[in-house]
């Protein structure tokens, strides 16, 4: 190798090593640019939108604000009268704590029945007051209205809550609407003193004492007249049964409830779309629901069922 070799070779060598280290060093610069930007991306990335919220309809509720609306329960509108929240009953409680407590209230409506009945309007109940746009359950107010002017319709459940009731419209002083609400949810006697006893720590929770006929709560049983059945549940607890009757059938039908030596029966049949409530006390066995209108037809065509009553 000649002085002019040596001299290229003597300067080639430095810049190869530069330009190795160069390498080197942007390599470890754009992976360490790589993780930290990756755990930048982790951290910038927001929560996923929708996620569902979830809502405690089981809480403990002092008062279950209530509203008659204008509109459907899908699509309703502007209030008509704001109604007396419903609450739970206070005091000690009496027969079986497995029970399910309804809770009620009651308000008169400065509107006539008929004004309410005139265009399309709901009573929608909410899960709170600070929840007041959660609802739990709606009716909308519409039917053939009893002899005496009254008219019943159910609350149905919504959103999932597990709570539904009736509300009884009657007609008032003049101009004036009387209602009645009646809601019930799936949480029992026992576990609501638990949840009172639990938020109020110095209070006690008191035994329940044995059942008797005398103490059990009032059940709200749907019974549902059609041609040519009827639909009701199999088996319900002995005791004292408010069954909230509704013709939804075409013709005019009517039910009559026997066994263990009683009969209970509306006083009247019921025109299509109409409701009534016909209250039994019912001790333990088997008994037979039937529609007597016809002399016997409506029975002979399927309007038939038994009903057995358990302790």
């Amino acid at each position: 190798m000649d002085s002019e070799e040596r001299r290229w070779a003597a300067l080639g060598r430095p810049v190869l090593i530069v330009s190795i280290l160069c390498l080197l060093l942007a390599a470890s610069i754009g992976g360490n640019r790589g993780g930290r930007s990756l755990a930048q991306e982790d951290a910038a990335t927001p929560a996923t939108p929708g996620t569902p919220v979830t809502i405690d309809f089981d809480q403990l509720v002092a008062q279950r604000p209530a509203e008659v609306l204008s509109g459907s329960c899908d699509e309703s509108d502007e209030t008509i009268a704001s109604l007396t929240p419903l609450e739970t009953a206070e005091g000690e409680a009496q027969g079986q704590g497995a029970a399910i407590e309804a809770e009620s209230s009651y308000t008169t409506i400065p509107s006539p029945l008929e004004s309410l009945l005139s265009g399309q309007t709901n009573i929608t109940v909410l899960l709170s007051e600070e929840a007041s746009d959660i609802v739990v359950a709606c009716g909308e107010i519409g039917g053939v209205l009893s002899e005496g002017g009254s008219l019943v319709v159910k609350l149905s459940e919504r959103n999932d809550s597990g709570f539904s009731g009736i509300a009884f419209l009657a007609p008032g002083d003049p101009g004036t609407t009387g209602a009645s609400l009646f809601l019930a949810g799936e949480r029992t006697v026992a576990e609501t003193r638990e949840l009172v006893a639990a938020a109020t720590p110095e209070a006690a929770l008191e035994p329940i004492p044995e059942p008797t006929p005398t103490a059990e709560p009032v059940q709200v049983v749907d019974l549902v007249l059609l041609e040519w059945l009827i639909d009701m549940p199999a088996e319900i607890r002995a005791g004292q049964v408010n069954f909230v009757v509704t013709n939804e059938g075409s013709e005019a039908h009517s039910v009559v409830i026997e066994g263990n030596g009683l009969v209970f029966e509306l006083p009247a049949p019921l025109d299509s779309g109409e409701s009534s409530i016909l209250s039994a006390e019912l001790p333990p066995g088997e008994y037979v629901v039937y529609c007597p209108v016809g002399d016997g037809e409506h029975r002979e065509k399927g309007m038939e069922a038994t009903l057995v009553v358990v302790p």
